[in-house]
């Protein structure tokens, strides 16, 4: 990973190719415009070619589809940008229809090996019969997930380490801990690049596919509802931009200086590598509950 990472992010500077930062953002982050992004095809390609070829599983299979799908969406997304020449991308409503189509197909082949319309509750053990409403709903919870992770990728090191500490639990409860393993090396090697002062972005093609591949796991079994205690800080990322905008729209007040929430840090004065370090402890904290909800009857 190391090694890939170097001549990846040499090649972008030689051709002067690289992030562009959104004019909403910080003015604290102007000076990365130009790092070298996207590296999300470097790491994740190498976690998903390990995967499927050492292991031949169709739950496997199906989560390296989800993290291909949704890692091509955000190819597709990182490229508009360079192309454009700005942080935009391509349209919203380009990307909600490829992102949803995908999800779709993802709950559908998991219906293949697992049929069930059914949710698992956390503590109890017990869980909600949903009929026909359940796909609309894992399909949701896929692509809510999948942008989640996205928004959190705001600051050096953060989308990484946080996702990180989200699932090292999960690879203590051994589901789909080989898995995991493979993608927290692979990790673990971008953040030598990413942790404070990015060298490297993971761009939307890494955030997208991770989000994918973590809420593909739960929808697997039925667990989507886990998703609050093993994606909390994700999910906190996004509840700051919905209450942000809609306090704007109803109140013309701001809840936060800026939105999502770790911006908010940010401006009132926190360094970027503690707002990693900080987000990932709490991260690993809401995890760790996750096992005690996972074990619970």
């Amino acid at each position: 990973m190391l090694l890939l990472l170097y001549p990846f992010e040499r090649l972008q500077k030689r051709i002067r190719i690289g992030q562009f930062i959104r004019e909403e953002g910080p003015d604290l982050h102007n000076h990365k415009t130009g790092t070298p992004t996207s590296a999300g095809i470097i790491f994740i390609s190498i976690a998903l070619i390990l995967q499927v070829f050492f292991n031949k599983g169709q739950d496997v299979l199906i989560i390296a589809l989800s993290g291909a799908f949704f890692g091509l969406t955000g190819a597709i997304d990182d490229l508009a940008k360079l192309l454009k020449r700005n942080a935009a991308g391509v349209s919203a409503a380009f990307r909600l229809i490829l992102e949803f189509s995908f999800a779709f197909l993802i709950v559908y082949l998991i219906q293949r090996i697992n049929p069930h319309t059914y949710l698992l509750l956390p503590f109890s053990g017990k869980n909600i019969e949903m009929g026909w409403l359940y796909f609309p709903f894992s399909a949701f919870v896929i692509v809510g997930t999948a942008n989640a992770v996205n928004l959190t990728d705001g600051v050096d090191g953060l989308a990484g380490s946080v996702f990180i500490a989200s699932v090292l639990p999960l690879i203590i409860l051994n589901y789909q801990s080989s898995f995991y393993f493979t993608l927290v090396g692979a990790l673990l090697g971008f953040l030598w690049h990413n942790w404070y002062p990015a060298k490297v972005f993971m761009g939307d093609t890494g955030s997208l596919s991770l989000g994918g591949i973590l809420a593909t796991t739960m929808a697997l079994t039925g667990r989507e509802v886990y998703l609050i205690l093993f994606a909390f800080v994700f999910l906190l990322e996004t509840l700051s931009v919905i209450i942000q905008v809609a306090s704007f729209k109803l109140r013309k007040k701001r809840v936060f200086k800026m939105a999502p929430v770790h911006h908010h840090f940010e401006l009132s004065g926190w360094h970027e590598s503690k707002i990693a370090s900080r987000f990932s402890v709490v991260a690993l904290l809401s995890s760790v509950l996750g096992i005690i909800a996972w074990r619970g009857k």
